[in-house]
């Protein structure tokens, strides 16, 4: 390749993690106060034509990708960077337990479930996430703290419901691959990193869907922080913030981009952190985590990606835009209809719902 060419990738490259809007890293209930008796859009005010127009420019952006990510595979350097980070792969699970770790006992400090708005849980709570904490810290009981972070999020479910849990199904998705990491057989265990590319790609493309449908409460943290919107009119700030992020969960899902992608998220959410602080910290330590894993993982080795279903070009570009507006339309339908339920029948409780009230 010639040395044009490999400036004219890398620059796409860089571009394209300078171009991501720092409100898509950070998660709006750590930062506003909300209820879900806060009356969210419906489907017909918020599918209008500039989301029409950037459903359409993110997935031809998505669609470039593809040739910028297989323009990549053919850079010596960039195959070089790949063999030096998969020869750290044996690392993967002490990086998870120690960023799993980390999360728990801050939560606990917190007294907070799992997540910095998951307030008023029981005492015994915060001690099960110390005990999970614990367990991380020998090999042989890595197992057993996977499937109390998997309780912890049910408990996390009965509590809060769906609707608010699916923000966090990482915290599942990371309790499979702990849970499953000491597995015997390379089927089973090779499971856990389609499921933390599955859950963390889920977890940040639903809470995109909020930008969307909960407006209000994303402009409100913009109103205090409005250098965030690097002078753009905020509405269309943070509507191109929620395609980013929404983008950006889609990429881990297919895989595509896998290293670099991670790379750039997790520079992404350490920017946002010298704004929002501490709560960030708490928030996005296991996202943090995961991205590392990633970064020494690639793809795994037991399963294909979905990006790579397709070999010819053509069919793997449409693969990847395609399947990003089926994606967006199966999940924003039932998060609109599911916005509107709790509109109509949630208590008025600012922040979350009191368990008592369920």
């Amino acid at each position: 390749m010639t040395g044009r060419a490999t400036r004219w990738t890398m620059g796409m490259a860089a571009a394209a993690g300078a171009l991501v809007p720092r409100p898509a890293a950070a998660h709006v209930k750590w930062f506003t106060e909300f209820s879900f008796r806060d009356e969210p859009r419906t489907l017909a005010e918020a599918v209008g034509p500039l989301f029409i127009a950037l459903a359409v420019l993110s997935m031809a952006v998505i669609a470039a990708l593809v040739f910028v990510d297989r323009r990549l595979e053919t850079l010596p350097a960039y195959r070089r960077v790949n063999e030096w980070l998969e020869a750290r792969r044996g690392d993967s699970v002490l990086v998870m337990r120690i960023g799993i770790g980390a999360a728990l006992l801050l939560s606990w400090q917190a007294d907070a479930l799992l997540a910095p708005e998951l307030k008023g849980g029981a005492g015994w709570i915060g001690w099960m996430q110390f005990a999970c904490s614990f367990l991380l810290l020998f090999r042989r009981t890595v197992p057993a703290a996977g499937a109390g972070l998997i309780v912890l999020y049910l408990i996390g479910l009965a509590r809060y419901g769906a609707f608010h849990m699916l923000d966090y199904l990482l915290y599942a998705g990371a309790g499979w691959y702990l849970l499953t990491s000491g597995a015997k057989g390379e089927r089973i265990r090779g499971t856990g990193i389609p499921a933390l590319y599955a859950t963390v790609g889920f977890s940040l493309c639903w809470v995109a869907l909020e930008k969307v449908i909960y407006p209000q409460w994303a402009l409100h943290v913009l109103d205090e922080h409005p250098q965030l919107a690097l002078g753009f009119d905020l509405r269309f700030f943070l509507l191109g913030a929620a395609f980013v992020e929404f983008s950006l969960g889609y990429l881990l899902i297919i895989n595509l981009l896998q290293r670099p992608l991670a790379l750039v998220i997790t520079l992404v959410f350490f920017t946002t952190t010298l704004v929002f602080g501490k709560v960030e910290v708490i928030g996005h330590t296991p996202i943090h985590a995961a991205l590392v894993v990633f970064l020494l993982e690639g793809p795994g080795t037991a399963y294909r990606p979905p990006i790579a279903f397709h070999r010819r070009m053509g069919l793997r570009t449409a693969f990847a835009a395609v399947n990003f507006a089926l994606l967006l339309a199966l999940l924003l339908v039932p998060y609109s209809a599911m916005a509107g339920s709790l509109h109509r029948n949630a208590p008025d409780e600012r922040r979350q719902p009191s368990p008592a009230d369920r």
